[in-house]
């Protein structure tokens, strides 16, 4: 089976740094610049975990994380919301939408990869 991530933010720069930090734990990161792309880059690929930001143009994290939980096909992948956002209602809107764990920025990479380990 694959070790494919999708990670999903509408910053390059996180993308990035996110991508290395997955390749880092020995995992394919497959990038994604909002929810619409990632639902396509879902359908084509196997994804074993969704990482996604909260705000994001054209579709959301939130958007994005209630569409996955609503297919049959993607409802079981785990999702990691990583976002700058630290208001409890932030957290509460991430989990109600079906995140399986709301991560603040910053996140190192050490301790986002233990998490990835921890919820495959």
């Amino acid at each position: 089976m694959s070790k494919n991530i999708l990670i999903v933010d509408d910053c390059d720069t996180t993308r990035k740094l996110l991508s290395f930090m997955v390749k880092g734990g020995g995992y394919n990161p497959i990038p994604a610049s909002n929810g619409i792309d990632a639902l396509e880059k879902l359908a084509q690929n196997e994804i074993i975990l969704v990482i996604t930001d909260l705000n994001m143009p054209q579709m959301d994290g939130l958007e994005l994380v209630k569409t996955i939980r609503g297919d049959e096909n993607y409802k079981n992948i785990p999702v990691i919301m990583v976002s700058t956002e630290a208001g409890e209602n932030d957290k509460k809107m991430g989990y109600d939408a079906g995140v399986t764990l709301y991560i603040t920025k910053p996140v190192t990479a050490k301790w986002l990869v233990y998490q990835i380990e921890k919820l495959i």
